[in-house]
């Protein structure tokens, strides 16, 4: 019976830690977009008024930040510093598969990004500069979109974690 008991905790505190992990998950995407949007306006910036050249401002963009948004902007600076050939939209899509997996970015988010690597690189300064500002409002959108349901998601989540367990339980005795 002690074994049943003890059986049967575990598996709701397992099921219920899923939820929790669940909901982590949402809140660290909300702040991952934060963090993107926070880093294009500075992009966007340095573009605009430093009227610094693309490659450079990657370049300086990945110092002024950390984390996996570093490795990123770093890795498409070094890919166009080693002068290949290879075009802005191939290098900046590449490094987005490659370079921020370990990000809580969906898929939808990754794939504004790469849209936003299409158009950067190829056109005049102020056609990057309204791509950019076009990609600020959809990830603006998003970022919108994910706080507003973020908090009966989280209950949700955590909810469904407990219920789930409890359904378990009651199954397996």
């Amino acid at each position: 019976m002690v074994m049943k008991i003890i059986g049967a905790f575990l598996v709701i505190v397992s099921s219920g830690s899923m939820g929790v992990y669940f909901s982590l998950i949402l809140k660290e995407r909300i702040n991952d977009l934060k963090e993107l949007n926070k880093l294009i306006v500075i992009l966007r910036g340095e573009i605009r008024y430093a009227s610094t050249p693309l490659p450079e401002a990657v370049g300086s963009l990945a110092y002024r930040t950390d984390g996996e948004y570093r490795r990123f902007l770093l890795a498409v600076a070094e890919e166009l510093d080693k002068l290949e050939g290879r075009p802005f939209n191939e290098i900046w899509h590449g490094c987005v598969e490659k370079e921020l997996v370990d990000t809580c970015l969906n898929k939808k988010d990754k794939l504004l990004l790469s849209r936003l690597g299409e158009n950067l690189g190829y056109l005049d300064k102020e056609m990057q500069l309204n791509t950019i500002d076009l990609y600020i409002t959809q990830i603006q959108g998003e970022l919108d979109d994910a706080v507003d349901g973020a908090k009966e998601k989280v209950r949700l989540y955590n909810m469904l974690g407990v219920m789930a367990g409890i359904f378990i339980t009651i199954v397996l005795i």
